[in-house]
């Protein structure tokens, strides 16, 4: 869909590597090695002519699903032991690393290169994003069959589906069937 809620900078990029699939409608964009290293090195993420295996992509795809699962918590939704230890693992695996730059500010980087530096650097912009103030407004879409992550632009932040006109009527519709036949 292409008028969902999208936001910017690094919440942005953190929402794009997660809506790299589209559960519902499909299709996923890292849909093998050669795929996955496209997305990373056009975000300057991946060092040109990197890379990736299979074991790559499903390391990729796992940290994806962690990352979708911690949004869903401003959605309500619990955070899985899974999804924080996946998370923690890209962590460690990329030797995440506290750096300041010239200009005296602090920035987390991974030292490694590679596939486990790239999935480090989407780890790290997932913590920096945590920190800004728009963090809570980045959710899951309510529908369980979609899931899509969206930024709520609503004024008290109580946006429930990445869309309204499909999945909210969609969602809401399923919920007055239930009633009626319990009825």
């Amino acid at each position: 869909m292409t008028d969902r809620e999208t936001a910017t900078g690094v919440l942005g990029l953190v929402q794009a590597y997660v809506n790299t699939v589209d559960l519902q409608d499909g299709p996923d964009e890292l849909k093998d090695p050669n795929t996955l290293s496209a997305w990373l090195v056009a975000r300057g993420l991946l060092e040109a002519g990197t890379r990736a295996d299979e074991a790559d992509l499903r390391h990729a795809v796992a940290v994806r699903e962690a990352i979708r699962g911690v949004i869903g918590a401003n959605s309500g939704a619990a955070v899985y032991p899974v999804d924080v230890a996946t998370l923690n693992g890209a962590v460690v695996a990329s030797h995440v690393r506290v750096r300041f730059a010239s200009d005296g500010k602090a920035r987390l980087e991974p030292e490694a290169a590679g596939m486990d530096g790239a999935l480090g650097r989407i780890v790290a912009a997932v913590f920096v994003a945590m920190g800004e103030e728009g963090w809570a407004r980045l959710k899951t879409c309510d529908s369980h069959k979609c899931r899509w992550v969206f930024y709520d632009s609503s004024r008290n932040h109580s946006s429930r589906w990445c869309k309204m006109a499909s999945c909210g009527n969609r969602e809401k519709a399923r919920r007055f069937r239930e009633r009626t036949k319990a009825n």
